[in-house]
């Protein structure tokens, strides 16, 4: 009769007649694709939450509007939507920005792109005009909390999607209505 002990691993069984490199390998190529996938990749570590809002606070403080802070539930929802390697935004009731690049940018460099739209903003006609909706959503005075991820792998190495960044704020920002009350002119001294 044949042993039928088996070894356990991560998500397979093997038997214990398959020789110890077939396991090896087969462990080192699940653990391989867990981490090289988006989902592992993605979630924030504590030190990237914390440059998620000090990047948005720095922004917001010339503003003069309240600081945000950092929400586990939006940053799972943002997380699970840069898991499917997005080419546009969301259907959430959440604000988000989006941003792709080549290489790995980093958060603050990420926030000040985002905020870099500021120039084109028309503080004397406020409204939505296209190219400046990161930057309003970052300054949007109602919101409060923001959760962010950031995928790599999305696309091959060196191409415009492999490195995915997502944000998503509470309560949304970019209303039609709502601009002259949530986008207030920088602070003197910006």
């Amino acid at each position: 009769m044949m042993n039928d002990s088996r070894f356990v691993g991560i998500g397979f069984v093997v038997r214990r007649e398959v020789s110890f490199f077939t396991q090896l390998m087969l462990f080192v190529a699940v653990v391989g694709s867990f981490l090289c996938s988006p989902s592992f990749l993605a979630a924030a570590t504590k030190e990237e939450r914390v440059q998620w809002v000090a990047a948005h606070n720095r922004y917001r403080t010339l503003h003069g509007v309240s600081p945000v802070r950092w929400s586990d539930e939006l940053a799972a929802s943002s997380r699970s939507y840069a898991e499917t390697c997005p080419s546009g935004h969301s259907e959430t009731n959440y604000g988000e920005n989006l941003s792709w690049a080549s290489y790995d940018m980093g958060v603050s460099s990420v926030v000040k792109m985002w905020y870099g739209e500021e120039s084109r903003y028309d503080y004397g006609d406020p409204g939505f005009v296209s190219g400046v909706g990161h930057f309003t959503q970052v300054v949007w005075k109602d919101t409060a909390e923001i959760g962010c991820a950031h995928v790599r792998g999305c696309g091959p190495a060196g191409s415009v999607r492999a490195n995915t960044w997502i944000c998503q704020y509470a309560p949304a920002g970019n209303f039609v209505s709502k601009f002259s009350e949530n986008v207030l002119p920088p602070r003197s001294g910006k």
